[in-house]
């Protein structure tokens, strides 16, 4: 940046009206702005991050009922560096937090492994969730305010994950008993013998056309079709998420399935060759495989 002053200017005219003029009274304000950024540098030597860019993020992170002196004596300026460089797709900073944060939140999640979670599909998970945006919404990761340490945030990100996972794979195990329970039909007409032979001779092959036509979703779509089926989340708290309406998060629910089913259909056409009659026998016979393959394959990573 050209001045001190413009530094300083910068950060001001960031904040909002009612807490721009506690920080413009700071002595040194710009001596204190200059070495925050510096500790970021210093830090991560490898990662690029523009002055003007740290400054906008720190000042869209301070709290606005809090004393500005002791903020800007507290906050974690170095971390809070490198999660302004993550958030803005850096793929150093996405490196050194890789190599350098990732770790030391692995200890926590290696705990819940005997309960049946995988700390590398926890991880994975976390990745998308804090690295990858979401439309015009910003990666996750841009979130973090800096009042503690990056690692500490991590963690405890990484747990609620494993623990989100941990309930999903409960669910899907849950439903896979009950549907196990079920009664087989009782009468064996010669219908009733076709969609069995299909449901038995087909499932592998739903199963793969159904894994490729959700990995074809757009990104929005797939997550959101995962926070609902696959983490249970209310409509209305993805919506929360999004800041969008509840009726608007069903209609991206029911486009995804629809999306996800016809991709299948097409899939399968091509993989088996099927007519338009075997189709929709197959489709039939099975009928009810979508809800219980969704949790199971949208908790894969990828």
């Amino acid at each position: 940046m050209r001045t001190q002053q413009s530094r300083s200017l910068v950060f001001l005219q960031c904040l909002g009206p009612g807490v721009r003029s506690g920080y413009a009274s700071l002595p040194g304000l710009e001596d204190v702005l200059a070495s925050l950024y510096a500790a970021g540098q210093h830090a991560w030597p490898g990662v690029s991050l523009e002055e003007e860019d740290y400054l906008r993020h720190l000042a869209g992170h301070v709290p606005p009922d809090e004393d500005p002196a002791r903020v800007l004596a507290s906050v974690h300026a170095a971390d809070l560096y490198l999660a302004c460089a993550c958030a803005r797709g850096d793929p150093t900073a996405h490196a050194a937090l890789e190599r350098h944060v990732f770790p030391k939140a692995a200890a926590s999640v290696a705990r819940l492994r005997e309960t049946g979670v995988e700390p590398a599909e926890v991880f994975q998970q976390l990745r998308e969730r804090l690295l990858v945006p979401e439309g015009d919404r910003p990666a996750r990761v841009a979130e973090y305010q800096g009042s503690g340490p990056l690692a500490a945030w991590l963690r405890a990100a990484a747990v609620r994950t494993a623990l989100n996972l941990q309930r999903a794979e409960r669910r899907r195990a849950h439903a896979e008993e009950e549907a196990e329970a079920l009664p087989l039909p009782t009468e064996a007409g010669a219908a009733d013998v076709e969609l069995d032979y299909l449901r038995r001779n087909h499932r592998e092959d739903f199963q793969a056309a159904l894994s490729e036509a959700l990995k074809a979703l757009p990104a929005r779509e797939r997550t959101v079709l995962r926070l609902h089926a696959v983490e249970g989340l209310s409509l209305e708290r993805i919506g929360t998420m999004y800041q969008t309406h509840k009726s608007t998060v069903s209609r991206w629910v029911s486009r995804a399935r629809e999306t996800a089913l016809e991709g299948t259909r097409q899939r399968l056409v091509e993989r088996l060759k099927l007519s338009s009659g075997e189709l929709h026998s197959l489709m039939r016979a099975l009928n009810g495989e979508l809800d219980l393959s969704l949790p199971s394959l949208l908790s894969k990573p990828g």
